[in-house]
């Protein structure tokens, strides 16, 4: 590769007829002055791309008498980074088609030397990237002269090139030259070259060593011998390498062929690039080249272990595997990505150790934590548990309390440690158990007591313990008697009044209605009973003259014994009502009573 380092300045090289068998990258690397160059007459076979990215100076390009026809017939832009050549020589190379990228980039060409290869097929307008192209020299027996073709038959009608172009096929236009005959005999596409049937793929991933078989099969219309050959890295492998089958019978139009290549107990060697190349008289046709890569499922070389570790000191799992490609080495906690020791920047990993490292460790970093190691061939997982030890205590303090009598209390002890701490309640110093007032509940991380008595006032301790220590931690209990608060006051007082103005309500609704019944319905006396004097008449002129009653009164009226009446009188909203009041009368008031009969009735029926 250093070979032109002490002649940077070089303008002309001449390595024409020696051996060279390919042409790698950079080969040229130190020569961008030069400005021609004749490889001529050796046997080359493949040219590496950007075999000439640095002679971006070159002029003049010497590449006939070899056997690069894979670098024109497949090409990728070989030559895209001659941007200033001229002159380009490729005769007797052995090329039957012209790729549409075969001339990529050379746009300053000129001068194009195709002859001695007998070309067959040349794809749509390849020439359009030499738009300067003023030389063209070709001489070819072997035309595929079909619809494919026109495209090349109108574009030499528009050039003066002193060029043979001879047809092979149809068989009735063999021998004929192209720019002689009629383009409407240009209509057949019998494709008596070469055409692929399978592709070989991509990318093919094969375990060391396994074996491997590629097939391309192939199929022409022409029955000409198709010849199939094999490539590895641009390079042809031997024939022992690979098989031909024939697929379907040999005829006159049509023959198929598979070729298989055959890779047993793959080793490393055989990873790189292979391509089927087939051709027969009538052209050549490139395979899509596929990748083979030669892997090596993982394996590990250190597996972590086990381990357990006291809080706040430092946990180390250790990890390593091989395998092609070399794996790649990930950390999960827990079957997932969510570690604690990450956010808080506690956890390190470097690329190159095999150790992983969590300090300051804490009970969140607690669990079962996997190495895995991956690679295109596969996934291995080894796991390790990282247990973390911690003395008992309090995730927060316990509070005094106060209630009052009947009501509950909740007491907290929120514990934390690993192992998992024990809880008791105390009271005073003595265990608490369950009762019906006295309730355990959130792993007895919770004390509940209920219906509150004022015995139950005390000192109430929480005792943790585990293999590592015990603590303890207190609350002071107050529980004082029951008052009646104003609130409930005030509704005893609402509820009280209510009840007696309801009260008071139905007992005159009764009063008020009895009255009105004996007011309404006039009683007839029964014989030997006494009757009341009639307070007043439905008459009107009884009412209007003041002495309907008085009229009708007389000493015989009354009974032996004499009553003592009084009408009381009620008025309403809306109207009167006469209430009358008995009252007895001792016979000594009889004559008193009689004197203010006529009184006593003039006045009740003025009012």
């Amino acid at each position: 590769m250093d070979a032109w380092e002490c002649v940077r300045s070089l303008v002309n090289l001449d390595l024409s007829n020696n051996a060279l068998d390919s042409i790698q990258a950079d080969t040229f690397k130190f020569l961008g002055l030069m400005q021609k160059l004749n490889l001529n007459n050796n046997n080359l076979v493949f040219i590496e791309e950007n075999a000439f990215t640095s002679l971006t100076n070159l002029k003049i390009l010497y590449l006939s008498g070899n056997r690069i026809s894979s670098a024109i017939e497949d090409a990728n832009g070989v030559f895209h980074n001659l941007t200033k050549l001229t002159k380009f020589h490729i005769a007797n190379n052995g090329i039957k088609s012209v790729n549409r990228n075969a001339f990529l980039g050379l746009t300053s060409l000129t001068q194009l030397d195709l002859t001695n290869n007998n070309i067959s097929s040349i794809q749509e307008n390849p020439f359009a990237e030499v738009p300067n192209l003023m030389d063209l020299y070709l001489n070819t027996s072997s035309l595929l002269c079909d619809s494919n073709l026109r495209w090349f038959y109108h574009w030499l009608k528009g050039h003066r090139f002193k060029i043979l172009t001879i047809c092979a096929f149809p068989p009735e236009l063999n021998g004929k030259n192209l720019q002689e005959i009629d383009v409407n005999d240009l209509s057949r596409d019998e494709l008596p070259k070469p055409r692929l049937l399978t592709n070989l793929g991509s990318e093919i991933m094969a375990l060391k060593g396994e074996n491997v078989s590629l097939h391309c099969t192939a199929r022409s219309n022409s029955g000409a011998n198709m010849i199939f050959k094999w490539k590895k890295d641009n390079m042809e492998l031997k024939s022992n390498t690979f098989v031909n089958y024939v697929v379907s019978p040999t005829t006159q139009k049509s023959l198929e062929v598979d070729s298989v290549l055959n890779l047993t107990y793959v080793q490393n060697s055989d990873a790189g690039k292979y391509q089927c190349v087939v051709s027969n008289q009538f052209g050549t046709t490139y395979s899509q080249k596929a990748t083979i890569s030669v892997l090596i499922f993982p394996t590990f070389l250190k597996t972590p272990s086990n381990i357990t570790v006291k809080a706040g000191e430092t946990a180390k799992l250790e990890c390593s595997a091989h395998g092609e490609p070399q794996p790649e080495i990930a950390w999960h906690k827990d079957s997932g990505n969510n570690f604690p020791a990450a956010s808080e920047r506690r956890m390190f990993m470097m690329p190159t150790d095999d150790v992983f490292f969590i300090t300051g460790v804490k009970l969140a970093d607690m669990g079962i934590y996997s190495c895995t190691a991956n690679n295109a061939a596969g996934t291995v997982v080894a796991n390790a548990t990282l247990n973390v030890e911690q003395e008992p205590s309090f995730v927060s303090a316990m509070e005094n309390t106060e209630v009052m009598a009947g009501e509950s209390v909740v007491f907290k002890c929120k514990a934390a440690g690993a192992p998992k701490p024990t809880i008791r309640w105390l009271k005073d110093s003595l265990p608490i158990t369950a009762t019906e007032r006295h309730f355990f509940t959130a792993e007895d991380q919770l004390m509940i007591i209920v219906d509150t008595v004022q015995n139950d006032s005390g000192n109430y301790q929480c005792h943790l313990n585990n293999s590592l220590g015990e603590r303890t931690a207190s609350s002071r209990l107050t529980v004082k008697p029951s008052v009646l608060n104003s609130r409930d006051m005030w509704g005893i007082i609402i509820i009280a009044v209510v009840s007696c103005a309801v009260i008071t309500s139905l007992v005159w609704v009764v009063i008020i209605y009895q009255t009105r019944k004996h007011i309404a319905t006039p009683q007839t006396p029964e014989p030997g009973a006494f009757a009341l004097p009639k307070l007043y008449s439905d008459d009107a002129s009884d009412k209007d003259s003041g002495t309907g009653d008085s009229a009708k009164r007389s000493s015989d009226d009354l009974a032996p014994e004499e009553f003592e009446m009084i009408v009381e009188k009620t008025t309403y909203a809306t109207s009167e009502t006469y209430r009358p009041l008995i009252h007895y009368v001792p016979p000594t008031n009889h004559d008193r009573l009689k004197n203010q009969d006529t009184a006593t009735t003039s006045q009740v029926d003025s009012n």
